[in-house]
């Protein structure tokens, strides 16, 4: 999948990589950092896109498929969005789903990274509720210490994404339609396995 030049899995295993290395403790809840990171590469690859601010939840289960639930980014206090991600003219962005287990107290089979076709609906497993829209050219204004961390980073990922010697390889796997969860059903993956299953629900959770 690309966006223009940009081949989506290049992307994710750049941010992916320099999350881990910026943020060993802690990669799993840097949405606002993934965001600006991804913002910023497609810009410099001449790539429109808006941040947008909000809640997000996905469908999760346990490896022994005893325990499904759906979990996420919601409820953050004072007016403030709990996540962020990206779009452009055709995708909703945002790798930072699959981080959704690591604080989880049960185990839970590895989730997708998103890179879901605008036009098509999403599905009941993957629920955005979106609360601000910021525009093309934004510039957050952090403390002077978060400002530094964050060009630090962002100035990294472009770094890496531009390079020609840093490997890009995605351990993971993107969803990006309602074919695309079937077709990694069809290949055996036990989280899109399950979220067909729960796709098929009467009734479920909604943020």
């Amino acid at each position: 999948m690309r966006i223009g030049r940009v081949k989506v899995e290049d992307l994710y295993a750049t941010i992916d990589w320099c999350l881990r290395k910026d943020f060993p403790l802690d990669f799993d809840s840097r949405c606002l950092y993934t965001a600006c990171a991804i913002h910023s590469v497609l810009k410099n690859e001449g790539i429109p896109s808006i941040i947008v601010g909000g809640d997000a939840v996905a469908f999760t289960v346990s490896v022994d498929g005893s325990q499904a639930s759906v979990e996420g980014f919601a409820g953050a206090k004072q007016g403030e969005p709990s996540h962020y991600w990206v779009e452009t003219s055709d995708l909703l962005l945002d790798p930072n789903v699959s981080y959704l287990p690591e604080r989880s107290r049960i185990k839970r089979v590895p989730m997708p990274m998103v890179a879901w076709v605008r036009k098509q609906p999403l599905p009941q497993s993957l629920q955005y509720r979106e609360q601000i829209r910021h525009d093309e050219n934004v510039e957050f204004r952090f403390t002077e210490d978060i400002a530094a961390r964050m060009d630090s980073f962002v100035n990294i990922c472009i770094k890496r994404f531009k390079s020609k010697v840093g490997k890009k390889r995605l351990s993971g796997f993107i969803i990006s339609s309602p074919e695309s969860i079937k077709q990694h059903a069809s290949n055996g993956n036990k989280w899109a396995l399950s979220a067909l299953r729960f796709q098929k629900m009467q009734s479920v959770p909604t943020i």
